[in-house]
């Protein structure tokens, strides 16, 4: 064992040490007046004395500062694989960006597909820039996502709309962003443009040693932009349509990138990232395995200020010392687990991080800790278990409820149940008007329509059935209607004989009829029994919950 930040110890023990010699030899007041033994004689037994009080307090300030100082154990070196890469994003919003052939345009669109990449991307370095006629840097490379998420939606690109696709000015861009980095991977996200040569731009970008990716958002058949009232017209007055300039694949083909265009899935996002430079390779580096102990000390810290800080009768403390330290005890283990589920989940380890949740939810089971286990559910693409457990959320926060009507959202969307999944976005926005929860819903009921429209053979047999089965039903009841006749008849010629009536009433159902009754029964599924349960109940009508 070793202290990771030993330089804590002497700075602040030694001051420490001072100060309670100090405070110990001090005397108060009335004990400067008053003898010992007499104060002894007058004191009732409150409690610890004062002066144990502050030692247990010192000891406790004593075990926090070696706490700080960071007591660790070395198991050994472990040799693992860093994947980080470097990615730029550059996004188009130029005025054809403007055009409505993705919803709701093909710029918000595109906000959208890079707000997944940086979502779902793990371990990438990745810096943002716009471009129209020039360039605009808006975040240097960084792996912090949070902030790429708010420099993303906080973007105005209102004012920044241009007339044209430069190309080369966000090469140029990209290149001073990526500085003196390796591995440079551009991502540019546009509609083409109308540029129909890129040998300039192929040429810059491979001397700069850029691979460069297109997500290109546009669809080939165009259409019409419209700009304060009208429609944007070409030099001959004609309507000028806006769509896909299929000369932008080879930008990214002559640059060993990859040309991907726009789907409403998330696989067009999976190809990018899957074939980005130095991604999968990865460098490969030794880092000491240690495990911390710090939690320990800062456990038997909390104990001495218990000690220090509440008034207990001495004859009380051999009781209460073991019920604290088991609650304690079982806070730290908590902690724990809580830490390395949060270690597992950051590393994309969901299967260790949903057995540290699990753990974690037995033992709290408050609507945060199922909240966390359903997340990893979800990330581990387990999303029916994900359901089970964000149904257990119930909670009153206002936030928490949105974060879980959403989720709850996207996990019946993976199920492809687009009708639940369009209640449930329905009901997160009526908590809070999220852009990503309208956008989910919107795609929601596209999805549903594609659905219905690609079976719609299915919901003509579904329908032939249900007619048949109506049908069936119908001759079954006639049927049964002329059975009752029959019975009626056949009762009222039986009526002549008493003792041949009681032996038709004693006798049992012949087996030729039962086996008739069942062959009726197969082909007409009916709520009827051939015998009558033996059932007792005060009233007629008391056994709901079993209706035959």
């Amino acid at each position: 064992m070793h202290f990771v930040d030993i330089e804590f110890i002497p700075f602040m023990l030694l001051p420490s040490l001072v100060l309670l010699y100090l405070v110990i030899t001090n005397k108060s007041s009335i004990e400067r007046i008053f003898d010992l033994e007499i104060l002894r004689k007058l004191k009732l037994d409150l409690g610890i004395n004062k002066r144990v009080r502050l030692l247990a307090l010192f000891i406790a300030l004593f075990f926090m500062i070696l706490a700080l100082a960071r007591p660790v154990y070395d198991k050994g070196s472990v040799e693992v694989v860093s994947k980080r890469a470097n990615l730029v994003i550059a996004l188009d919003i130029s005025r054809s960006m403007k055009a409505k052939d993705y919803f709701p345009n093909r710029l918000e669109f595109a906000k959208q597909k890079i707000k997944n990449l940086i979502k779902e991307s793990k371990n990438l370095n990745i810096g943002l820039l716009t471009f129209g006629n020039g360039a605009y840097i808006v975040s240097p490379l960084t792996p912090d996502k949070e902030m790429l998420l708010y420099m993303l939606r906080k973007l105005d690109t209102d004012a920044l709309f241009m007339k044209n696709s430069n190309f080369f000015a966000a090469l140029e861009a990209a290149k001073l962003l990526f500085g003196k980095v390796k591995e440079k991977n551009l991502l540019i996200v546009t509609d083409g443009g109308d540029q129909r040569d890129f040998s300039n731009e192929i040429s810059f970008a491979k001397r700069a040693g850029m691979k460069v990716f297109v997500l290109a958002v546009a669809g080939t058949k165009g259409v019409p932009i419209k700009e304060n009232g009208d429609y944007l017209k070409d030099s001959n007055g004609a309507i000028h349509i806006f769509k896909l300039n299929p000369k932008i694949a080879d930008l990214a083909h002559d640059t060993g990138g990859k040309f991907v265009e726009a789907t409403l899935s998330s696989d067009d996002i999976k190809k990018i990232v899957e074939s980005i430079q130095g991604y999968k390779i990865g460098k490969k580096e030794r880092i000491i395995d240690r495990v911390e102990l710090y939690y320990y000390l800062v456990f038997i810290a909390l104990l001495f200020l218990f000690v220090s800080f509440f008034d207990i009768p001495t004859n009380k403390i051999a009781f209460v010392l073991p019920f604290v330290s088991m609650l304690a005890h079982g806070g730290i283990l908590d902690f724990k687990h809580i830490k390395n589920a949060k270690e597992a989940y950051a590393n994309a380890h969901f299967d260790r991080a949903i057995k540290e949740f699990s753990v974690v939810a037995k033992s709290k089971r408050n609507p945060q800790s199922y909240y966390d286990l359903a997340n990893a559910y979800y990330k581990a693409g387990r999303y029916k278990e994900a359901i089970d457990y964000y149904k257990r959320v119930q909670t009153k926060d206002r936030k928490l409820e949105f974060k879980k009507l959403y989720n709850l959202g996207n996990s019946y969307f993976k199920l492809q149940n687009y009708q639940e999944a369009i209640k449930l976005y329905e009901k997160a926005l009526s908590i809070k008007d999220d852009p990503d929860a309208r956008y989910n819903l919107e795609l929601a009921k596209k999805m549903l329509k594609k659905h219905r429209k690609k079976s719609p053979k299915q919901h003509k047999n579904q329908k032939k059935k249900q007619d048949q089965q109506k049908s069936n039903q119908s001759s079954a009841n006639q049927k049964q209607k002329r059975d009752h006749k029959q019975q009626k008849s056949a009762t009222k010629k039986g009526s002549a004989t008493k003792h041949s009536s009681a032996k038709q009433k004693e006798a049992p159902i012949s087996d030729r009829e039962e086996k008739k009754w069942r062959q009726n029964l197969e082909r007409t599924p009916m709520k009827t029994f051939l015998y009558k349960a033996p059932i007792k109940s005060g009233k007629e009508g008391e056994n709901a919950k079993y209706p035959w």
